[in-house]
């Protein structure tokens, strides 16, 4: 039996499995970073490092699902 690549709902399923990737990943990032500026006192260097590491692991997540994706 074919595979239906072409449906509609498949691409909706991909963007928001992009989508809880990068928002979750993110999320993480965030709480790391205000635990950090909790735990040593640089109060927004954790922060800004935790969006910056959080954004930077969630979108090469989402590449590597992307690319997995495409190969099917």
């Amino acid at each position: 039996m074919k595979k239906n690549t072409n449906s509609p709902w498949q691409a909706v399923g991909l963007v928001g499995t992009l989508g809880v990737e990068i928002t979750l990943v993110l999320i993480a990032g965030i709480w790391a970073g205000k635990a950090f500026d909790r735990a040593y006192g640089t109060d927004p260097l954790g922060l800004v490092i935790g969006i910056f590491g959080g954004l930077i692991v969630g979108i090469t997540s989402a590449l590597f699902t992307l690319r997995t994706f495409m190969k099917d």
